[in-house]
């Protein structure tokens, strides 16, 4: 079967699933992927194509909206960013939707922060995978949630059936009664006949295979038991003809309180429906449903009471492995978040009623899971997780609760500790145990985890709250080095929550034009005049004013709003740079200075962008200097290599920033097509002739002239800097010594001054 998948520009992309003759075509569930992504769409689309599903796409919640007009799938696979309709409010109008509402939705984003996840799971998500995803986990939650619908479905069946068996039976029964009946009124003068009759009554009776029994209301006796009683009861039909209170004697004790008190009240409701237990001699324990019906005089006075019974063990059994199986971890067999977080609120409500009773939630993320899983495989990681599990529970009490939410990360109720210490000596013996060597088949691997600890002491109402709060106190032991515990308090709080404004506030302030730009002047140092601007983002809040880039550049980062922001500063620095071109002659030599992000460069559409921005602002790709950073080189490797080749084949130059404060990057410089370096200004603050930051700078700089590089120093406070940077041969210069950074006026006043 052939799945388009559409582009931004509505052309089908290649999409097609070659048939190799494993492939398993049993399974025809159909899944719906909504991702604005066409790469994700193609690659989720072939891998779920091979695995026999039936696969629909969709680049937007609108356009699934449509499909589901057509088509009714059986799991989505949710993108969360995505244009117009965003992925939470569409999961929140399907679940409005009674004709889709059972639907299970899996969100994928790359959205990691733990209130993306949150409201990925209160919008109706049953799960939550973080991009980049590993497309063997995604096959293996797919498979749960549709084994988990299936199951859900077959329980339904089941029951269907059930009722239908019941009431055929029920029906069977009463035309059975009502042909005695008749018999017994029409032919009472023929004994022969009425014998025959019974016999056949009888027949029929004992072909069932479920208990048929009638007894009498005054005096309360059994009068008849089909031959199915030993099958299902374990004992001989005349047992019961003896002790007419034996089918109450044999019910399990802790139901016969309840049927006891249902039985009082037959006679007023006619009828009864019940499900109980019973103990056989063996001791074995069966699940019967019993219904029975009161049978009157034709002076409505109760006479008799007939009834039928069913043995449902096998469905019990069933129900109770699948109610296991939905609230447990496939692989570890632990609790799983539904079942953790439900004893939690329990917890909760517990301490609610009884003040002294305290308990503790820890939330638990392995450190080097990731390397694990990738450098030994993922049945390697598979068989990690589950040797953790087995230490994490060790570590704990059998009144504690441990449970795998999902990945690498686990959680811990501690109920009815005193104090905070009860909890940090749980998570240092954790620390402890997993600290050591862990032997998985012929490999030794070591592990570490940062735990974080929220006490209940602390007026919570929801057990949701705790769980988040314990998700943030375990990224802030991250912040500290991993391998440790940190105890959530007010301020982690406080701190997240200023992130998550910071986040909301920015993603606005492109369209509400918060961002402005300052221009530093770059200067010549051997004839210290202009020679160009580096451009440097400047964000002016309109309620907090200027906040620094140092505090809102991490956050952009974190949540890949990097992205737009940094094309928007190109494409403004290279419109301003044209203007003055077009209005100063001498500004045509001029180069302007840009700074980019590592995901800017990851975007698979970035060299496009450039080309069209180039295209759009009239601006020669030559006076453009883009600059990055010895991180970005090392992370990409081989394909940075590529992307920088693409960009220098615009004409644009590239620029090493912070050089010498990153990594040891020397062996590998003469690899990428580098045209400057520029030299950190943590070794030029501080350089003096007999320094070693001066041999440094000296050493960079030779190293660069050497490679065909020009340098630029970063930091020029001081004359005396100065004439050293001039003796090193260093070509240009940029700091407070010169300009700090100017508005577009005076950056304007500037050029015009050049002569």
């Amino acid at each position: 079967m052939i799945v388009p998948v559409f582009n931004s520009s509505s052309e089908p992309l290649q999409s097609h699933v070659e048939d190799d003759g494993d492939m398993q075509t049993a399974t025809q569930a159909k899944i719906l992927i909504v991702d604005d992504l066409p790469d994700n769409l193609r690659v989720l689309s072939i891998t779920l194509m091979k695995q026999g599903y039936q696969v629909q796409c969709a680049k937007s919640g609108s356009l699934a909206l449509s499909s589901l007009q057509i088509s009714v799938p059986d799991l989505i696979l949710l993108d969360i960013k995505m244009p117009g309709m965003d992925g939470y409010e569409l999961c929140r109008t399907l679940k409005a939707d009674p004709n889709t509402q059972d639907i299970p939705i899996i969100f994928l984003s790359a959205l990691d922060d733990v209130f993306d996840k949150l409201k990925a799971f209160r919008a109706g998500g049953v799960d939550y995978i973080t991009k980049p995803f590993q497309l063997e986990e995604v096959l293996a939650r797919v498979k749960n949630q549709l084994a988990l619908r299936a199951a859900k479905l077959e329980i339904c069946h089941l029951n269907a059936k059930l009722e239908q068996r019941v009431q055929y039976r029920t029906h069977q029964l009463l035309m059975v009664n009502q042909q005695l009946e008749q018999e017994i009124a029409e032919h009472q003068q023929t004994e022969q006949r009425l014998r025959e009759s019974e016999k056949r009554l009888e027949g029929i009776l004992n072909s069932l295979e479920d208990v048929v029994w009638s007894a009498s209301v005054q005096p309360q006796q059994i009068l008849y038991m089909s031959s199915a009683t030993e099958k299902v009861y374990g004992r001989p039909i005349a047992d019961f003809l003896q002790n007419s209170n034996l089918r109450l004697d044999v019910i399990h004790p802790e139901d016969r309180p309840r049927i006891e008190q249902a039985i009082h009240s037959l006679l007023e409701s006619g009828s009864l429906d019940l499900e109980y237990r019973i103990i056989q001699p063996s001791g074995e324990i069966r699940w019967l449903s019993d219904r029975c019906y009161v049978i009157y005089d034709q002076n409505r006075i109760p006479v008799r009471i007939d009834g039928i019974v069913y043995d449902i063990t096998d469905r019990k059994r069933a129900e109770a492995q699948l109610f296991h199986d939905a609230l447990h971890d496939a692989l570890t067999g632990l609790p799983n978040r539904v079942l953790f977080m439900e004893r939690v609120d329990q917890a909760l409500k517990h301490s609610k009623r009884h003040k002294d009773n305290c308990f503790a939630v820890l939330f638990i993320d392995l450190d080097r899971f990731k390397i694990v899983n990738d450098s030994l495989g993922h049945a390697m990681g598979d068989q990690l997780l589950i040797v953790v599990a087995h230490i994490l529970e060790d570590c704990l009490r059998t009144t504690d609760t441990v449970a795998r939410l999902s990945g690498d990360e686990f959680t811990i109720l501690l109920e009815d500790i005193e104090d905070l210490s009860g909890a940090t000596k749980i998570a240092e013996r954790i620390l402890e145990r997993l600290a050591q060597s862990i032997t998985l088949n012929d490999h030794t691997v070591f592990i570490s985890a940062s735990i974080g600890i929220v006490f209940s002491s602390t007026g919570y109402e929801q057990a949701a709250d705790l769980l988040r709060d314990a998700d943030i106190a375990m990224y802030r032991a991250k912040e500290l080095g991993k391998a440790r515990y940190a105890i959530f308090d007010q301020e982690m709080y406080s701190k997240t929550l200023k992130l998550l404004q910071m986040e909301n506030d920015l993603r606005l302030a492109l369209d509400r034009r918060e961002f402005l730009l300052a221009f530093q002047p770059i200067i010549s140092l051997p004839t210290e005049r202009l020679i160009g601007f580096e451009a440097l983002l400047r964000w002016h809040h309109p309620e907090l004013g200027s906040i620094s880039p140092a505090e809102f550049i991490p956050v952009a980062e974190d949540t890949g709003l990097i992205i737009p922001i940094g094309e928007w500063v190109i494409y403004e620095a290279c419109r301003q740079l044209r203007i003055w071109q077009q209005q100063f002659p001498q500004a045509n030599a001029l180069k302007l200075s840009i700074n980019l992000a590592g995901q800017q460069i990851k975007s698979p559409n970035f060299i496009q962008r450039l080309e069209q921005i180039l295209a759009e602002t009239g601006m020669d790709g030559r006076c453009l200097r883009l600059e990055i950073t010895e991180t970005m080189l090392m992370d990409q490797g081989e394909e940075t290599i590529q992307i920088l080749s693409e960009i220098r084949a615009l004409n644009i130059q590239l620029s090493l920033d912070d050089f010498g404060k990153g990594y040891s990057s020397l062996s590998y410089l003469h690899r990428f097509p580098i045209n400057t370096i520029k030299i950190d200004q943590s070794f030029v603050s501080q350089m003096s002739t007999e320094d070693e930051n001066f041999e440094i700078v000296r050493t960079i700089t030779t190293l660069a002239h050497t490679l065909g590089m020009d340098v630029v120093a970063e930091g020029v406070e001081t004359a005396h800097q100065l004439a050293q940077l001039k003796t090193l041969g260093c070509e240009f210069g940029q700091g407070y010594f010169f300009s700090k950074p100017l508005d577009v006026s005076a950056a304007m006043s500037m050029i015009a001054g050049l002569s």
